[in-house]
């Protein structure tokens, strides 16, 4: 195997390299080959690896957090809302009678988040550009709500989407498949392989999905009323709307109706991109 030579951004396309398959091709059965050898460009592998470098730094950041209120749980004598308020109180610089010590014991975690938000931040402004650099971004620029991060993550957890023979591979890919007749999930039997589920892209293509309906669904008002009614700027809205009409006298609720309409326009949302990329002129 030869050395990962990571995209600089000085040029598009390219020559390309053999890497391990951080987002390999799918098999027959949908499962993903981490153990295969792709062909991916220098652009694809390198925002591969700072979509990784981002998860990992995203991941310290929040244990920190995690550590800096369990030292403030612990200053108030384990009572949580107090805690919560002393937590606010340090980073807002709002008084509290604990404030200063919360501040004393918990100075070298707060240097270490703000030393591992400001590397997040500056792989998220890597990835961002790498993803204009794409030649799908065009398509994906033209959909309201989803931007260059989330096409920067969907390929950080899919790699090239080339690799994927057909939409069904890459939505199990990305836990959007229907296994044996049954949502993907994870499950601890023994249908866990099977399944092949992680929650970390379910998530990422969860938020997404949250993202492009924040941006395209607008609340129909009289007045300073809310009628209850909905409208879609956009395409995928309107799919949206359309599968929660169709799905809630199905289902016992309004929420149960929302996660299976948003699922479907999630789903939606992947074909499409699927299809741009592997649009015969896609160059």
């Amino acid at each position: 195997m030869t050395d990962t030579t990571f995209y600089d951004g000085g040029q598009k396309g390219g020559d390309t390299q053999d890497i391990h398959a951080a987002a390999p091709f799918a098999d027959e059965r949908g499962h993903p080959k981490d153990d295969a050898h792709v062909r991916l460009s220098p652009l694809i592998a390198s925002l591969i690896e700072t979509h990784k470098q981002r998860v990992d730094l995203h991941r310290a950041e929040k244990s920190m957090t995690l550590r800096i209120k369990a030292k403030c749980r612990r200053l108030c004598g384990g009572d949580k809302t107090e805690a919560g308020k002393l937590y606010r109180s340090i980073m807002n610089g709002q008084g509290h009678k604990l404030a200063q010590t919360a501040l004393a014991v918990s100075a070298p975690f707060l240097q270490a988040r703000k030393l591992l938000h400001e590397q997040r931040a500056d792989c998220e402004k890597q990835m961002t550009k790498m993803a204009k650099e794409l030649p799908v971004w065009p398509w994906v620029e033209s959909v309201r709500g989803f931007g260059a991060l989330s096409l920067a993550g969907v390929v950080g957890e899919a790699g090239d989407l080339s690799n994927y023979a057909t939409v069904s591979r890459l939505w199990k890919r990305m836990g959007l498949a229907v296994i044996g007749g049954e949502r993907q999930r994870k499950v601890t039997t023994d249908k866990a392989l099977e399944m092949g589920y992680s929650p970390q892209r379910r998530s990422l293509v969860w938020n997404l999905g949250d993202t492009m309906l924040k941006g395209v669904i607008r609340k129909v008002k009289d007045g300073d009323e809310d009628t209850g009614e909905r409208i879609s700027l956009n395409e995928y809205g309107q799919i949206y709307l359309d599968r929660k009409a169709y799905e809630r006298p199905r289902v016992d609720s309004d929420g149960h109706a929302h996660n299976r309409a948003k699922r479907y326009m999630e789903k939606r949302l992947l074909r499409d991109l699927w299809k741009s990329w592997t649009a015969p002129d896609a160059s």
